[in-house]
């Protein structure tokens, strides 16, 4: 699967917090939330677990989602 250059967590995460202080006192605390979810999304702030290929044994960590409903990473 080919991963896109820029994801809404990247954007999020870059201009999350000046957006957050701008907008302080408009925006409702379920919409934080969910932005801190999709942050948060597939890194390791969430842990996560070694994934192996049974046939060749190459490794990788999989991170854990956010399981937010409105992350555009959870189907």
């Amino acid at each position: 699967m080919i991963r896109p250059r820029l994801e809404i967590a990247d954007i999020f995460r870059s201009y999350g917090p000046a957006w957050r202080r701008a907008n302080a006192g408009h925006v409702s605390l379920t919409q934080l939330k969910v932005m801190a979810a999709i942050e948060a999304c597939r890194t390791e702030a969430l842990g996560g677990h070694v994934a192996a290929c049974a046939k060749c044994g190459h490794q990788h960590i999989a991170y854990n989602s956010c399981k937010n409903r409105h992350c555009p990473k959870i189907p």
